[in-house]
């Protein structure tokens, strides 16, 4: 049996036959419809305030979303004044027999997606999704999960414990096979994500913990202060048999890996801010040439600018999203050359690999696939 979905592809593919693409599909956007031959919109179809600056977007993805992982983000991209931007967020439910998806946004100050999500997003608006990211899924960490019943200790701050609200999600329509730990720091009670949510899922084998800088409420559970040593001894015990699931701001992260070194058995990170680009002031700064193929044409680039900035400031805009090296919608293949990272400056020479052109540099004659 043909599904609406399917129904509809195929009488858009057939109007956009007789009356164009562009035509058909610049009405459909004014009618708000999320059925697209090329596209996977979506529908807002509930929003959760969370707390004062965070909301959780119930979205109902059309026939061309191909699903995804607990643990995994996606590319989320939504037109503000006319312009669209794209950012990449975290699932925060595991897959659904409904086919909704849920992503929860936390506003900051300068986020200018984060802020109109959580302030003006309203219900019936249509975003757009694009590609689904990320390898901290219970498929790829836990392949025998099955077959044993691993200890997992799960570490958030702020809005990074929306991927591990997905995968308590996933352990938790599997019937718990791993005993689970999180800990889920705050500055405050009132800015903890899925507080009540988590607190009614505690059972044998799921501990919740929250940590605060203030209003902690210790004789309930609630520890006090940033991440330490301390707090994983009295949480944890040696964490020599754990797999560490981590994902924060990079602070955050740095400080867990100081703290916890190579003690656990496993440690699996998502990081939501990136680690800042680094600019040597003292080095010599020196130009190559950038060839890119496709449209080819030849450009002169300096070696202490990210490749998307040098070819932005000429006039060329590939495609791009997040700008910080996070969803990969600025990734092309490298042909030659050698480039340098930016955040933690690698080097690659190696042809024909993605590049990522927001936090990388030419360090030499490069040419892309552009």
């Amino acid at each position: 049996m043909r599904t609406n979905s399917q129904l509809s592809n195929k009488v858009v593919r057939g109007l956009s036959r007789i009356l164009g693409q562009e035509f058909v599909t610049f009405w459909l956007e004014q009618a708000g419809s999320t059925v697209s031959t090329d596209r996977c919109l979506a529908e807002v179809v509930r929003i959760d305030r969370e707390t004062a600056d965070a909301v959780s977007l119930w979205l109902r993805p059309n026939a061309l979303f191909k699903g995804f992982e607990a643990g995994q983000h996606v590319n989320l991209s939504v037109t503000i004044d006319d312009v669209v931007h794209t950012r990449s967020y975290s699932f925060s439910s595991a897959p659904l027999a409904t086919g909704l998806v849920r992503l929860t946004i936390k506003q900051t100050p300068t986020g200018l997606v984060s802020r109109y999500a959580v302030n003006q997003l309203e219900v019936g608006a249509v975003v757009e999704l694009g590609d689904v990211f990320g390898d901290m899924t219970l498929a790829h960490t836990q392949p025998n999960l099955n077959a044993e019943r691993p200890t997992m200790l799960l570490l958030a701050a702020g809005s990074g414990i929306t991927p591990m609200i997905s995968l308590i999600e996933e352990l938790q329509a599997k019937g718990w096979p791993a005993d689970v730990t999180l800990m889920s720091w705050a500055r405050h009670p009132e800015d903890v994500l899925f507080d009540a949510l988590l607190k009614a899922k505690t059972n044998e084998h799921f501990k919740y913990v929250r940590l605060l800088e203030s209003g902690a409420n210790v004789a309930e559970g609630d520890l006090v202060g940033r991440p330490s040593a301390e707090q994983f001894a009295a949480v944890a015990g040696t964490l020599d048999n754990t797999d560490v699931y981590a994902c924060g701001p990079d602070g955050f992260m740095t400080a867990l890996r100081g703290i916890l070194g190579d003690a656990p058995k496993s440690f699996h990170a998502e990081s939501f801010t990136p680690m800042a680009l680094s600019i040597d002031e003292n080095a010599e700064v020196k130009t190559f040439t950038v060839t890119l193929t496709k449209s080819n044409r030849i450009l002169e680039v300096s070696n202490n600018k990210p490749l998307l900035k040098a070819l932005q400031e000429q006039g060329i805009n590939p495609p791009h999203g997040c700008g910080m090296g996070i969803c990969n919608t600025c990734s092309c293949e490298k042909l030659t050359g050698t480039t340098q990272n930016m955040q933690n400056k690698s080097v690659c020479g190696n042809n024909n690999t993605a590049l990522r052109l927001c936090i990388n540099a030419a360090q030499g004659p490069v040419s892309l696939d552009l």
